[in-house]
Order: structure tokens, then C-alpha cells, then sequence
């Protein structure tokens, strides 16, 4: 009976049936259809791949989260970090008409960093410029940007001092506030220019194209600190205005009688801000440690972020179709394959973990996968979450991959055995069913966020490979 027909009706049975690693068990099960013996195997083999480290000095790093600072750690590297982002408009100013441009007392830029989300020392005293950027941002930008030329260095818009420490807060921000905020003062001609362009030009503000000719978007370097890296989460522009308000209050005699009191009042509007919908890349500088490119040279398996080391191993599709070659393609019904590889992070003194997602890609196809915003298929590219108590990564969903491989009846092409492990970040979206609930992947991107670094045991990786086979009589 050839695989796709049997295909049903034995995978409908295995729940049924014990399981044992490495041992072939019968069970009479379905001799009532075809005369003959049903055995079921679960073969875990703990195999050596052939791995090797690869540089990648630059990568792709448009992204929405940004990263800003500078860390070294001996056994990681040195690292800095900065940013250039166009902005989204609000297609409307919502400020009063009663308001003019002399009322206009500030514009400040607020970049926001959620409490945790930075590696390194928080009370490091660090300070940022931003600047305005003179020219279009290129399209095929990547982490080895080099910004000289799209901006005045004479000119910053702002400056500001800050650590990202959450000391400074008293006791009920500290508890109830979930981010960090930096804001910088802006030149008060930039929030008054804002506010006559939006009275003057409104259409200006319509499109993302049209206000990017008008401002190309803004750079954010680190200028001085060391020891920190913080991952901002958002980046906003608030414009501040004045106005006299009535207030209805008692009267500070003793009649009392109420009046109404002119009161200076502030109020604020956010007019820009960072967002997917616009261009926004990382500006990465990484220097790899001289001890990780020992454990590179000398074979080992490193991953690094952002960028650095990611690695190409070759899974051994072959040895495990020429294992069960016998049975497989004409009667044998394969229901699972999986494979595993231990990790851990590098050891070090700053806390860096081991990246919490890998994307298992045919090399051939990598730079594609990124570059056509593709997600996992089962097929070609598989994912594995970071497992903290196995140490280890778990790709799971390897069935079609090798069924694909056993039907074309051939020998198995080595462009199709060659995979590169590569960090990401995975989004998922979970759907509730009648009986169980269905994950599915929505984006899957290169990693970007904190520095992580991560060390692959591949000379004892696992391949778990489950099928049953129909012994007719």
C-alpha cells in the first residue's frame, strides 16, 4: 500500500500505540483492513553536524525599535548604537483656532524606553544629540549607514543628559509606571515654523512623502556614556501652547462667594512620531571580541545581535532517508520529525542571555526569506523558541521538509540540506478553535533588540524522526 493512502488511517491510530525511543513496537491494529503487522517507531539520534560560524558585518536594520548606547564586554565585544527615522505627521494640528503662533511656547522630543529593556549599568550617566537630517534617507539602508552628509554636525536640534535608571522616580511612579521617558527641548522657531506650516501649508501634512520633503527625519546619536544600551520603544514630538482660562474658584475673602479667575494654562499636542509606516534604521557598530573569534575559528557555533556571527550547519536529510530507506517511500508513513540543538549563552559579566528566537532557513534562500517579509512554511524555514530550562532549541515542524525529500525519490540535493541559523523576532496571533487554540506566525524579522550572545552545542544535536511501518502478509 503506497504512503498517501495508508497515511490517514495509520496516523489516526498512533495515539494508541506506546512509544519508545529507539525501539520498534507491534500492535496487531488494523488487521481487520490488511493482513500483516503495524510497527511504530520513535528513532531519536544524537548526531555531530557540520556547522561553522559566519560574519555578517552588515544586515538589514530597518526597523521600529531602536537601540541607543554603547556597552563592551570581554567576551562579547564592543557595541554602539544609533539611529536615523523619518516621521509620521498628524494630517491635522488639533490646537484651538484661538491660538497663535505667539502662544506656541516649546517643542520637545520624548523617547520612550520600557523599565528593563536596556543591558549594561542603568545609572551610567549617558548623553544624546538629535539632529535634523538635510537629505532623503536611502532606501536599501542597513546597519552600516554612515550618516555624515545628511545632517549638520554644527547644528544639533537638542541635547540632553539622562540615565535610564528608574531611582530618580518617587515611590508612586516608581510602582505604577512601566517605561522610562527622555524628553529633549527643541528650539522654540522649529515648534513655531511646525505651527505656520500647518496654518499656511496644510498640505504639507497629507502624505508621509509630501512632509518628508519638508523634514527628511531626524538622527540620534550617543555622545557621551559607556556601559548601557537601551531599546526605545517609541519616539514622539509634543508642541506646548499657553492660554488664559476662566477657572470658577471661591474667593480668598471670607464672603464665600465664587468668581471666576483668569488662569495661565499649558496644554500639548503630539504633531510627529516614529512609526511602521515610515523609515526607521539602526546604525550598528559591533566589534566582535577577540575570545568569540577563538570559539569561531576554532569550530564552534556563535550567534550573535544585533549582527555579528550567525551560523550554517548541514542537517542530515540523507542519513535519515539511507536509514529507513527500505520502508519509507512504498509503505511506511512518517508522522513527525524534529530536531533539536542544546545552546547557551556565552558566559559573561553583563547578563547577556542567548537570542530567544532562531529561524532555521535553506541558505539559499535567507536573504530572500528577509527580504520579501516571508514567515516560517514547515517546508524551507522552520522557528524554534529559546527553551530556558532544556537549554536548547526545538525545530519542531520538520515533517513536510523530509516527505517532500522521501517522495521526489531521489538523492537528496546538499543545496537542501543546507540550513543557516539565524536570530529573530516572531510574532504570533493565537486562534481559539472548538477544541484547541491555533498559533500562527505573523512576522518573523531579523533580531534587533538587546545584545545577546549565544553559543550552539551542534556536536550533540537531536533528530527525532517518528513513522510507522505496514508489514503485509
Amino acid at each position: 500500500m503506497k504512503l498517501k493512502a495508508l497515511h490517514k488511517a495509520i496516523a489516526a491510530l498512533l495515539p494508541l500505540a506506546i512509544l519508545a525511543s529507539c525501539e520498534d513496537s507491534t500492535s496487531p491494529i488494523g488487521g481487520s483492513l490488511v493482513n500483516g503487522e503495524v510497527s511504530i517507531t520513535v528513532d531519536t539520534l544524537e548526531m555531530k553536524l557540520d556547522a561553522s560560524s559566519i560574519m555578517e558585518p552588515e544586515f538589514d536594520s530597518r526597523t521600529q525599535t531602536k537601540l541607543l548606547g554603547r556597552i563592551n564586554v570581554p567576551e562579547y565585544g564592543s557595541l554602539e548604537c544609533s539611529f536615523v527615522s523619518q516621521l509620521m505627521c498628524a494630517t491635522k494640528m488639533n490646537i484651538p483656532d484661538s491660538i497663535t503662533v505667539n502662544d506656541i511656547d516649546s517643542i520637545r522630543m520624548v523617547l520612550t524606553v520600557p523599565r528593563g529593556s536596556l543591558t549594561g549599568d542603568s545609572l551610567a550617566p549617558q548623553q544624546l544629540k538629535v539632529y535634523r537630517l538635510t537629505r532623503q534617507l536611502p532606501s536599501d539602508i542597513n546597519s552600516a549607514f554612515d550618516p555624515d552628509g545628511y545632517y549638520d554636525p554644527s547644528s544639533p536640534l537638542g541635547v540632553r543628559s539622562y540615565t535610564l535608571s528608574a531611582l530618580s522616580m518617587n515611590d508612586s511612579l516608581f510602582k505604577k509606571q512601566e517605561s522610562i521617558r527622555i524628553p529633549i527641548m527643541l528650539p522654540k522657531k522649529m515648534a513655531q515654523d511646525v505651527f505656520n506650516a500647518y496654518k499656511n501649508n496644510p498640505g504639507i501634512f497629507q502624505w508621509p512623502q509630501t512632509f518628508a520633503q519638508y523634514f527628511p527625519g531626524v538622527y540620534v546619536e550617543q555622545n557621551f556614556g559607556n556601559g548601557c544600551i537601551g531599546v526605545i520603544s517609541s519616539m514622539k514630538f509634543f508642541t506646548y501652547w499657553h492660554y488664559m482660562r476662566q477657572v470658577y474658584q471661591k474667593k480668598d475673602d471670607d464672603s464665600g462667594e465664587y468668581h471666576y479667575v483668569p488662569t495661565l494654562t499649558r496644554d500639548s499636542v503630539c504633531l510627529f512620531s516614529s512609526q511602521p509606516e515610515v523609515l526607521s534604521a539602526n546604525k550598528v557598530t559591533y566589534k566582535v571580541s577577540d575570545y568569540l573569534k577563538k570559539l569561531a575559528n576554532s569550530g564552534k557555533a556563535i550567534i550573535t545581535t544585533p549582527g555579528g556571527y550567525y551560523v550554517n550547519v548541514k542537517f542530515p536529510a540523507q542519513e535519515i532517508i539511507d536509514k529507513y530507506d527500505k520502508d519509507l517511500y512504498s509503505i511506511a508513513v512518517v508522522s513527525k520529525l524534529s530536531f533539536e540543538i542544546p545552546a547557551e549563552a556565552v558566559e559573561n559579566d553583563y547578563g547577556l542571555d542567548a537570542a530567544p528566537h532562531l529561524l532555521m532557513v535553506k541558505s539559499s534562500e535567507r536573504e530572500a526569506f528577509f527580504r520579501d517579509n516571508k514567515i516560517p512554511d514547515g517546508k524551507t524555514s522552520f522557528y524554534a523558541p529559546y527553551n530556558t530550562e532544556s537549554k536548547s532549541y526545538t525545530f519542531s515542524g520538520m515533517r513536510e521538509y523530509i516527505l517532500e525529500l522521501i517522495d521526489s525519490g531521489k538523492a537528496v540535493d546538499p543545496a537542501d540540506m543546507e540550513f543557516s541559523l539565524v536570530p529573530v523576532v516572531v510574532s504570533t496571533e493565537e486562534v481559539p478553535g472548538y477544541t484547541s487554540t491555533t498559533t500562527y506566525v505573523t512576522r518573523c524579522a531579523p533580531y534587533i533588540g538587546r545584545p545577546t550572545v549565544t553559543q550552539l552545542d551542534t556536536d550533540k544535536a537531536i533528530v527525532c524522526f517518528t513513522y510507522s511501518r505496514q508489514t503485509i502478509e
